[in-house]
Formats: C-alpha cells, structure tokens, sequence
C-alpha cells in the first residue's frame, strides 16, 4: 500500500467537512484561496506554520500524524496535567504497601525452593490484597490467585 501524501490527507479531511467553506478557511489561514488549492492539490507544498492552524480549524490531526509517520515517529497529544488528590495518593501508597508485603512473601515461600501449606497460607492473602487494592484503583486483573 502506498504512503498517503499530505495533500492527499488534507485533500480527504476538507471534502469530508462538506461544511467548511474553503474560502473561508483560506481566508482565516491569511492565505489566499488558490494557494490553498494548489496545496489540497499537491502542486505546491504546504507552508509548515500553516499546517497546526489547519489542523486545529478542521478539528482534525491526521495531517500531523501524516509528517510524523514520513519522519519514523509517532505522534500523540499530550494529556492534560492534573493534580492528584488525596485519596489517590492514599490508594496509590496502599498498593505499593500491599505490593511489598505481598513481593516479600513471595520470596520468603519460595526461598528454600519448597513450597509447604503453612506458606501458601500467608502468602495468598497478601497477593489478595494486592489483587483488591488494583481494584480499587481501576488497574485490570486477571483471576485471584485461588481461583
């Protein structure tokens, strides 16, 4: 399958948007319309400062995503920062507890290379809590370790 061109992205983006006027959007582009035509077209490249002022007036980054791939990179937005309350950091810090105590059990039942009743007794519940605080912060799990 052949590479798609950025015009091409382009191109397809502004016939899909049937709504858009492309005169109005040369005009908010500060461009005028037979350029941008040329552009849609690929006769011409694309002015790359004008390329994010597109994308962001069509509601639309595969243009972007276009570049990225033709450079062997991969394009994402970047999340919104936000503060992390506490009752997060409570739950956060509680699974790590529970992952250090569970961690330590772990190595203690298997340390000797036997595993006897009495270490699988206080092993499995530690590995539940474990299991019950990933829960609690929405982290995907398999089955408990009894079932």
């Amino acid at each position: 399958m052949a590479a798609r061109t950025l015009a091409a992205v382009l191109s397809q983006i502004v016939e899909a948007r049937a709504e858009y006027d492309t005169r109005l959007l040369a005009q908010q582009l500060g461009t005028n319309y037979r350029s941008l035509m040329y552009w849609l077209r690929g006769d011409r490249p694309i002015p790359a400062d004008l390329l994010p002022r597109i994308c962001v007036l069509l509601k639309n980054f595969e243009p972007l995503d276009v570049l990225e791939s033709q450079a062997g990179r991969v394009a994402f937005k970047i999340p919104d920062p936000r503060q992390t309350s506490e009752k997060e950091f409570l739950v956060i810090s509680n699974l790590m507890k529970d992952v250090g105590a569970a961690l330590e059990s772990i190595a203690n039942t298997l340390a000797d290379g036997v595993v006897d009743e009495h270490e699988l007794n206080n092993t499995i519940p530690k590995l539940e809590a474990v299991i019950r605080e990933m829960r609690l912060c929405e982290i995907p799990v398999g089955n408990s370790v009894q079932e």
